[in-house]
Order: C-alpha cells, then sequence, then structure tokens
C-alpha cells in the first residue's frame, strides 16, 4: 500500500506551486496597472491618459523661453492649463524643480468664451551648474466631480546649461587688455581763469574803497576861515613894521594899506571890492553894512589914498603914520561887536580922520 500512495504526493504539490506561481504573475499584473495611473505617465502622454481616465482633467502643457542657457541666466517657464469652467486648477506653492531654482512666480487666468478657461502660471527659473539639464515635469492640481484632489503632469523639458568660461577645451586667461583712453574734464583752465577773475576783481573792490576814502578825506572840510578883521589887522602890524622915513617916497605905502582897507570892507561886508572905485565901494557899503559904518570918514580917507596914488603926491612920514592909525581904526570899528578888541587906542579917530585930509589939504 505505501508504494502506490508515494507517486501521487508530488503530483499534488506540483499542482498547488503552479497555482500560487499564477496567482502571483496576476497580483504583479494588476499592481503595474494600478501603478500606470494618470499621474505617473510618461512624457508627452500623462495628459493624454489623464484625460482618457477624466473627462474634467485640464490639457497641461509646459514651455521655456530657451533651450540653451548659461550659468546664473533666467529662464521663463510658462505652465498653461485648460480645461472646463469652474474646475478650479492650482500650481503647489512649494515646486521641486532641481537643479533649477525658482526665482520668481506669477500667475494668469482667461476665459477663453467657449465654456473653457486657461490658467497660465509662469516661473522664473535659474541653473547654477553647467550641463545637460532637465526641467523636472510640473504637476498641477484640480478637483474631481466629487470634491477630491486629482493631478495631471507637464512634460520634462530638456535645459543645456553652458558654462561662462567653457568657450574653450582648455580655458586660459586671457591677455592684458591694453589701456582704455578714458575721458576726464579738465578744468585746469576753468580754475586759473576763475583765479585771475577773481584777482582783478578784488584789485578793482580794493582800487574803489581806496579811491573813496582818499575821496572822504580830500572832501574833509578844512579849518574855518580867520575873521576878515584879523586878517586886516595881521596885514597893517607888518605894514607899520616897515616904518617911516622923511624924505622917503611913501606912496607904495598907500597903495598897500588901500588894497587891505578895500580887502577887508568887501570880505566883511560880503562883496567884491577889489575891482570898485571909491564912490562904487561907498554905495556898495550903504547897502550892505548901512549904519554900522561911519561912511563918510571911509570916503574921506579912501579918496585921500587915491590922491596920494593918482596925483604921485609923497607924503611925510608923519602923514603916513596917521593914514595907518586911521586904517586901523576903520578895522577895529567895523569888526563884529562880539569879537570887538578891548583897550582899542583912544583919540585915533579924530587923528585918522584928520590925517587924510590934511594930507589933502596940505598938497591941495
Amino acid at each position: 500500500m505505501r508504494r502506490l500512495s508515494s507517486p501521487r504526493v508530488p503530483s499534488r504539490l506540483a499542482t498547488r506551486a503552479a497555482g500560487s506561481i499564477v496567482v502571483l504573475i496576476l497580483a504583479a499584473a494588476m499592481s503595474a496597472a494600478r501603478a500606470d495611473g494618470p499621474g505617473a505617465a510618461p512624457a508627452g502622454t500623462g495628459t493624454a491618459a489623464a484625460a482618457a481616465a477624466d473627462p474634467d482633467a485640464p490639457t497641461v502643457t509646459a514651455r521655456a523661453d530657451k533651450t540653451e542657457a548659461h550659468v546664473g541666466d533666467p529662464i521663463s517657464l510658462t505652465i498653461t492649463a485648460i480645461g472646463r469652467r469652474g474646475v478650479a486648477v492650482n500650481l503647489p506653492g512649494t515646486i521641486a524643480l532641481e537643479p533649477f531654482s525658482v526665482l520668481e512666480r506669477k500667475e494668469s487666468e482667461q476665459d477663453l468664451g467657449d465654456g473653457k478657461t486657461r490658467r497660465e502660471f509662469t516661473l522664473v527659473v535659474a541653473a547654477y551648474e553647467p550641463g545637460e539639464v532637465e526641467i523636472p515635469s510640473v504637476e498641477v492640481t484640480y478637483l474631481g466631480k466629487g470634491g477630491e484632489i486629482r493631478t495631471a503632469k507637464t512634460s520634462a523639458i530638456a535645459i543645456k546649461i553652458a558654462s561662462l568660461i567653457a568657450n574653450e577645451p582648455e580655458p586660459a586667461l586671457k591677455d592684458i587688455a591694453p589701456p582704455v583712453a578714458v575721458k576726464q574734464q579738465d578744468l585746469l583752465l576753468a580754475y586759473i581763469a576763475g583765479g585771475v577773475l577773481a584777482a582783478l576783481i578784488g584789485g578793482l573792490i580794493t582800487w574803489l574803497i581806496v579811491r573813496k576814502l582818499r575821496a572822504r578825506v580830500l572832501l574833509r572840510p578844512g579849518p574855518p576861515p580867520r575873521p576878515a578883521h584879523e586878517v586886516a589887522l595881521e596885514k597893517l602890524d607888518r605894514l607899520g613894521a616897515y616904518g617911516f622915513l622923511e624924505n622917503a617916497d611913501n606912496r607904495p605905502f598907500y597903495f598897500a594899506v588901500s588894497e587891505v582897507i578895500r580887502e577887508y570892507l568887501g570880505a566883511r561886508f560880503g562883496f567884491d571890492s577889489l575891482e570898485l572905485t571909491t564912490d562904487e565901494l561907498i554905495t556898495e557899503l550903504r547897502r550892505s553894512a548901512g549904519r554900522e559904518v561911519l561912511l563918510g570918514e571911509i570916503q574921506g580917507w579912501l579918496s585921500a589914498c587915491d590922491l596920494v596914488k593918482f596925483a604921485k603926491i609923497s607924503p611925510s612920514a608923519a602923514e603916513a603914520r596917521g593914514t595907518l592909525e586911521t586904517a586901523i581904526l576903520i578895522v577895529t570899528s567895523t569888526r563884529p561887536r562880539a569879537n570887538a578888541v578891548e583897550g582899542a587906542p583912544s583919540g585915533d579917530s579924530s587923528a585918522g580922520a584928520s590925517g587924510p585930509s590934511s594930507t589933502k589939504a596940505a598938497h591941495g
């Protein structure tokens, strides 16, 4: 009996093993079918697979503005999702795009007018390592009919990143560039001209100031003029100091003393007396001095002097001395009262008055 049953046991074990293998193969096939869903479609076919699985899935595409760039150059990546109106499509806030870095992000939405909406996501990215790289596929999310969150992917984009110094097989430093002429504003002449102009202006100002100061000094009023009677008495004293000689020609003395008295009377009473005749001088004295002077005595004295000057009569020393005393009396009696000289010689009036008249009588 044992020998008859031993060949059947291996047969049953083989049948069971074969069944287990079939089950494992079917399970693996089902797992592979599940793994090949819409979110994991190969590049270029993921959107079509998602649309076949879900009619509400948006059409998602991606494009870059350049396929070649240098290290650090900005690349504009535009992700466009076109779907049914009312289906919300979003791009996650954090996106893994290694080896690219996101520099800037913008979004826009447009109603196409046929029941569809286009939503664009623009990303500015840059890579910092040279080589043949890819912008990885980007997932966008949308809401299904049941409110569940679903995803759709774009295709990867190949980008060639070139190095800034990889233009030669064996890069080397360039030769030293020749000097470059740099235009620089030369203000030397302007500074010199400005200095000369400033010096001229300073000299002109100094000259004007000095001129003004000198003019001020020149225009400074001098001392007040001496009173006319003081000047006349001083001249008469100088004439008397010469002395009188007998049997000498005393006519020059009469010329001088007559001029002193005429000059004094004009200065004392404010008129030009040197060019006037005796009669004209007396008329002017009558108009200017009035009763302040004894016109008769002055007229007689001047007439006596004129007689000596023009008749060629030579008076004696005593007559000349009397004429001088009368001249002094005319000055002292007609000077301003506030400055009257005290102690004037008494009796000179009669002597002086008689002097010229006696001379006239002597030579009549």
